[in-house]
């Protein structure tokens, strides 16, 4: 798998374009473990108007990292910092042990619609919270399963991702948003894009 450095590829991202996570929580394990994939989070990018920087839209129990809309340190959906979110991703825990991240390119001609319902999420979602491990395992057997829709009062990041994709109309819409897991927008995943191509994973160097 390729690598790049952070500086390098931050100037070409793009609103849409994803950056998965491998860590240490308890819960990363865990998901990692049941997927079979060094995966376990993931958020997508979003360049703000007026922004250099490119900002991480993610739902996560992290409170560490104030989101850059609102300013307030509230658990699940929110927009953050994506290089400090990489850098600060697991210091908490000891022995600190660096994660690893990739960085997938959305190839793919943005509309305003498309950017409009996306943002209109960040106020929308905002401030919901992450479901419990158990509700969590609960909701993805149910939409992998049965294609049974969660109630979306809560979100998981790939649940996000997955009902962002949704709202820019790049997923069907007769599949449950509840059913993806941070794998499926993997490399070795099967995501059925409606339109657009996810390039293969670059490892990110910090």
């Amino acid at each position: 798998m390729e690598t790049k450095p952070f500086s390098e590829l931050a100037p070409e991202m793009r609103t849409g374009d994803l950056v998965l996570f491998s860590g240490r929580y308890e819960e990363s394990e865990l998901i990692e473990k049941l997927e079979r994939s060094p995966w376990s989070h993931l958020g997508m990018v979003v360049k703000l108007p007026g922004e250099e920087q490119p900002l991480f839209w993610e739902s996560t129990t992290l409170t560490n990292l104030a989101d850059e809309i609102f300013h307030d340190h509230l658990q699940g959906p929110k927009v953050v910092d994506l290089y400090q979110r990489m850098k600060q991703y697991g210091r908490d825990l000891k022995p600190y042990v660096p994660a690893r991240f990739a960085y997938r390119k959305l190839d793919l001609t943005r509309t305003d619609a498309m950017i409009r319902r996306l943002t209109k999420m960040f106020t929308q979602d905002h401030g919901l919270p992450n479901p419990s491990e158990w509700n969590m395992i609960v909701e993805v057997v149910e939409g992998r399963l049965f294609n049974i829709p969660s109630r979306l009062d809560t979100f998981f990041c790939s649940e996000l991702v997955a009902d962002s994709y949704l709202k820019m109309g790049l997923l069907p819409p007769d599949r449950a948003v509840n059913a993806y897991m941070p794998k499926d927008f993997s490399s070795t995943g099967h995501l059925p894009l409606l339109m657009g191509r996810l390039e293969p994973e670059i490892l990110i160097e910090l």
